[in-house]
């Protein structure tokens, strides 16, 4: 398994900011509840937020609805399949399996 860095999810929004509006901010910044410190990239589109951050020595890919409800991640396999799953979303792909963060 490739071993993902911060400086990998710098490089994977190098790669797509020109294209799409994400941003590149920090966990911190987001002020989520994250217990890690690192570079995020963050989209949203059709209703919903991506977010890609490494944590580890692997990715996690977040996807959300806009109320941060509910959600589904998983580990995209380096900075291929992590760009080719920004680019999905960020190009309509939204019907993720959304799962409610709490209990209701």
């Amino acid at each position: 398994m490739l071993e993902a860095t911060a400086t990998d999810v710098i490089a994977v929004y190098e790669q797509l900011k020109d294209k799409y509006e994400l941003i590149l901010t920090t966990t911190s910044a987001l002020d989520e509840g994250f217990d890690v410190n690192c570079p995020i990239i963050v989209g949203k589109a059709n209703g919903q937020i991506i977010e890609l951050y490494e944590n580890d020595g692997i990715f996690i890919m977040d996807v959300m609805n806009d109320e941060q409800t509910k959600g589904t991640h998983w580990h995209p396999v380096g900075i291929k399949d992590a760009v080719c799953d920004i680019v999905e979303f960020m190009e309509g792909k939204s019907d993720y399996a959304l799962h409610s963060f709490r209990s209701e």
